[in-house]
């Protein structure tokens, strides 16, 4: 398994394939800019720097909330840039450990139709592992007690 630790994250590679990135900071936005595109910004960069530029077809990225407290549009933007790159390399983008706050702002977005959520990085990583290699063209859906998005 390698670690690899960076100014607001911290990323793992726990089994072949399958790519765990920890948002180390609370509040991220410093490392936002709500004017600019979503790739000038320096977490987008540091995303891209530490596992984008890396990812392969097949491959799969969890990204962990867990510690994530503030969440601007502009990370929300950021977010929207990852799913559109990781699409472009015909990976997947798993999201999990979202508070109740940040289901808030994904249920105002429509992010639940955009985004694969889970609850757990356990059941991520578990369903990074049992769908591996297979690409998904539905709906994502929420992750929740086996619902699909719509």
């Amino acid at each position: 398994m390698a670690t690899f630790n960076s100014k607001n994250l911290f990323v793992e590679y726990p089994r072949a394939g399958v790519w765990v990135v920890r948002f180390v900071r609370a509040d991220l936005r410093g490392q936002l800019d709500d004017a600019a595109e979503p790739q000038a910004c320096p977490l987008y960069q540091e995303l891209f720097e530490q596992v984008l530029a890396d990812l392969q077809e097949g491959q799969t990225l969890i990204l962990n909330f867990g510690l994530v407290e503030q969440f601007p549009t502009a990370f929300y933007r950021c977010l929207l840039k990852v799913r559109e790159v990781v699409a472009d390399r015909n990976a997947r983008l798993l999201l999990c450990r979202l508070s109740p706050e940040h289901e808030e702002i994904f249920r105002l977005f429509k992010g639940f139709d955009l985004f694969r959520i889970t609850t757990t990085e356990g059941r991520a990583l578990h369903e990074a592992t049992a769908r591996k290699g297979v690409t998904r063209k539905e709906s994502p859906g929420d992750g929740r007690k086996g619902e699909r998005g719509k």
